[in-house]
């Protein structure tokens, strides 16, 4: 008889599998949809397989320009959303020419818009009443 841990890592692998080739079926979909339901297949691989992490590392020692965001990604506590943006103007210098680059004044528009809105007007202080310290979470 097979033990639990066995069969848990043979259908965490199989699911990880599964995953990844659903998300490179619905890559050529608009979005991006492909990539997180890849990475997650990617995750689940790397978390039951020790073959597929030593697989793995040995790719990202030969392709590391190609890998380390990938790994970067994997990380716990990973900002996702900034190391997405900084790979999406990274791409956009390599693809674009110097005139056509708009992410960066579209993220400059942005938090314009989002500064305007989150501005509250300061109360004036009452004479003789002393403005409480503010407390940092």
């Amino acid at each position: 008889m097979m033990s639990m841990t066995i069969i848990a890592k043979l259908l965490m692998s199989v699911a990880g599998i599964l995953l990844m080739v659903i998300g490179v079926i619905i890559t050529p979909l608009p979005g991006p949809f492909g990539v997180p339901v890849i990475l997650l297949g990617l995750i689940i691989l790397l978390k039951s397989s020790m073959w597929v992490k030593r697989l793995f590392m040995r790719q990202v020692r030969k392709h590391p320009k190609i890998l380390k965001p990938v790994r970067a990604l994997l990380r716990p506590g990973a900002k996702v959303v900034a190391m997405m943006w900084l790979h999406t103007l990274r791409l956009e210098r390599r693809l674009l020419p110097k005139k056509r680059r708009f992410m960066y004044g579209f993220r400059h528009d942005i938090r314009t818009i989002l500064r305007n809105r989150r501005r509250k007007p300061t109360p004036k202080a009452e004479p003789g009443h002393k403005p409480r310290k503010q407390l940092s979470y």
